[in-house]
This record gives C-alpha cells, structure tokens and sequence, in this order.
C-alpha cells in the first residue's frame, strides 16, 4: 500500500535537496561586494531619486486582493456543475451553503467600504 506514495517521496526529497543545494551554491559563489547603488531599492525601472514623504497608497493592492479571492472562489463552480447530476440536493444544499459564506464575505467587505475607491479601510 506505500510502495504507491514511494515515488511521490522521492520527488519531495529531490526537490528539497536541489533547493538545499541551489541556496548554498548561491551563497557561496554569488558575489559579495555590496555597495551602496546596489543596496537601494529600485522599482518600475525607475531608480529612486529622493525619499518618499508620504505613504504609498494601498487601494490597487486591496481591489486586486478582493478580486483574486473571489475570483478563485468561483472557481469552485465548475467541478460542482460537472457532478451536478451525481451530487443531486446534497450538492445543492453544500454550494447554497458555499454561497452564502460568499456572501457574507462579500457584504462584510461592501459595509467595510472596500470597494469605496475614495476610502481605505
């Protein structure tokens, strides 16, 4: 019965030590001579001319953030219409309950004004 997850085993090991040896490879080959230009951050191809004095706004990141957890829970829906016929009212009792946890999340989010483009919460 466990000769089946033998190869699934060796896999997670291969891949644990090539990690293990492509981390230490690294840190002993990589260069060590950090300075300065190579220590300041550099984002968008644009290097950092003077220090930022106000806060970056976060509203892209939460509508983005919004829009993968809902995205990815639909898709839940396609395996539930495909065994829709074998499933029969349990199936349709669990997705009206998956709903409404979707639904309550996403109230939740509306009353906390996450999709208000004007108001970080």
């Amino acid at each position: 019965m466990l000769d089946a997850y033998l190869p699934i085993l060796i896999m997670f090991l291969l891949a644990a030590v090539l990690s293990a040896v492509t981390a230490v490879a690294a840190l002993l080959l990589g260069p060590k001579n950090p300075n300065p230009a190579k220590l300041s951050p550099y984002e968008g191809g644009v290097p950092q001319i003077q220090e930022t004095s106000r806060r970056f706004p976060v509203k892209f990141l939460q509508v983005a953030m919004i829009f993968l957890i809902f995205d990815i829970e639909t898709i839940a829906f396609f395996p539930w219409a495909v065994l829709l016929n074998q499933l029969k009212v349990f199936g349709l009792i669990e997705m009206g309950i998956f709903l409404l946890v979707l639904g309550v999340g996403y109230i939740y989010l509306w009353r906390k004004g996450a999709f208000n483009w004007e108001k970080e919460f």
